[in-house]
């Protein structure tokens, strides 16, 4: 079971969210010169809770989701696409998600030589198993 894989591919699965981003969901790093509208994940942090015989099936991670933009609106419109996804029960890849939570929604950017890129960053706390 690869929760990292499974919610990758359960954001390029949805129409909402690849036809904002096409292919353009990566972890931990955009690649350099991608164009915008784009999202990246990162694990911040989980627990692998165990019992007596061994893993539980029910793990939770704290995954940081960024949705990068050339607008405001852009953006706006991909976080809310990328939520409408992930924060409901879904199977995917052999992963069963349950109900995931968002917290700490922030407006984020950067300017470059160029342009100012817009970022919106989101919690999510991701409640998953083997489906």
């Amino acid at each position: 079971m690869d929760m990292q894989k499974a919610l990758r591919a359960r954001l390029l699965g949805a129409q909402s969210v690849s036809a904002i981003v096409g292919t353009k969901v990566d972890w931990l790093e955009r690649p350099e010169g991608d164009a915008l509208p784009a999202i990246t994940l990162q694990v911040i942090s989980g627990t692998l809770d165990q019992h007596m015989q061994g893993l539980q099936g029910l793990q939770f991670a704290r995954v940081q989701l960024d949705c990068w933009g050339d607008s405001y609106a852009q953006t706006k419109s991909l976080v809310d696409a990328a939520l409408e996804v992930v924060l409901p029960r879904g199977t995917i890849a052999g992963v069963y998600f349950r109900t995931a939570s968002a917290t700490m929604p922030r407006d984020l950017g950067e300017r470059t030589d160029t342009q100012f890129i817009h970022r919106k960053q989101t919690d999510l706390t991701v409640r998953y198993s083997a489906a």
